[in-house]
């Protein structure tokens, strides 16, 4: 089986879908899961993102690309649903910091796949704090938010006493958006990660503990019984780097678990990715079949 795993996303949804693709064409392979580590940028109304991501939609309109998957109509619902083709499965999404909680906490979650579906085509679907499912023959568990934030952006106590009440070793992939304490350094010194989420992998003890939100590679390392990987952001802030281009190297991994390998892609053609980016052209340009 393969499992892909996809660093913070911040509303280009054309962008990882388009990553995800790329990877496949030139694997030649498909991947069997695929997970979001949070901040997805799940506003479906521009207009109700929340101050930090509305400062930035001035600078990079492809932050609202969530909004218009959600409402794709005519060439560029034909461009979506032929990439989804390409996808043996759906890209499982956690609740990061920067996201409209309301709207994803009224979405209706499915009894056979406790997975609440986003859009029409199948690309996205949300997956709640404290879910655990059985995909790719792997148990997952997931728990979204950050620990400093107390408001609907920070840890839900309660998913997290039920990830907690897990007996050791019963869960093989551990996703959070924030990381563990001490996992990384910020711009300014201040040390990243959670002190919740360190105290949480060490009762769980899960095989893999994937996390984004620093926007920082780190890993794969282990820790104990754990190897961690905490996932890049997919593309550098155009805000703070305005002359950067192409995908960040170590925003998509992938776990083979036959090999029992857990690799993050570092392939020339990220750096070459064309950004800022047009799905639809590159559609048009990209071509292509579905992999087999």
């Amino acid at each position: 089986m393969l499992i892909g795993f996809i660093g913070d996303v911040h509303g280009r949804v054309f962008v990882a879908v388009a990553a995800v693709a790329t990877w496949q064409r030139k694997a030649g392979r498909r991947f069997d899961v695929l997970v979001q580590v949070g901040d997805m940028g799940a506003f479906p109304d521009p207009e109700r993102a929340d101050p930090a991501t509305a400062a930035y939609l001035s600078i990079d309109p492809s932050e609202a690309d969530f909004a218009r998957l959600m409402r794709a109509e005519g060439a560029l619902a034909a461009h979506a649903q032929r990439v989804r083709a390409e996808f043996s499965t759906a890209i499982h999404f956690l609740r990061g910091n920067h996201e409209d909680f309301g709207w994803l906490s009224r979405l209706p979650v499915e009894t056979g796949s406790r997975t609440a579906a986003v859009d029409r085509f199948d690309l996205l679907r949300y997956v709640p704090d404290g879910a655990v499912l059985t995909m790719g023959g792997l148990r997952f568990a997931f728990l979204g938010g950050v620990e400093e934030q107390g408001d609907d952006a920070g840890i839900h106590r309660g998913a997290y006493e039920r990830l907690t009440a897990l007996e050791a070793e019963a869960v093989d992939v551990l996703v959070t958006h924030e990381g563990p304490y001490g996992n990384s350094i910020g711009f300014n010194g201040d040390v990243h990660g959670s002190r919740l989420i360190g105290a949480l992998v060490e009762r769980m003890q899960p095989r893999f503990h994937i996390a984004g939100h620093a926007h920082q590679l780190v890993g794969p390392v282990r820790h104990g019984a754990t190897t961690y990987l905490g996932l890049d952001g997919l593309v550098a802030s155009r805000r703070w780097h305005p002359e950067a281009r192409g995908l960040q190297p170590g925003c998509l991994a992938v776990l083979d678990t036959e090999a029992e390998k857990l690799s993050v892609v570092s392939d020339d053609w990220l750096t070459a990715f064309p950004t800022p980016f047009d799905f639809e052209t590159w559609c048009d340009e990209s071509g292509g079949t579905a992999t087999q």
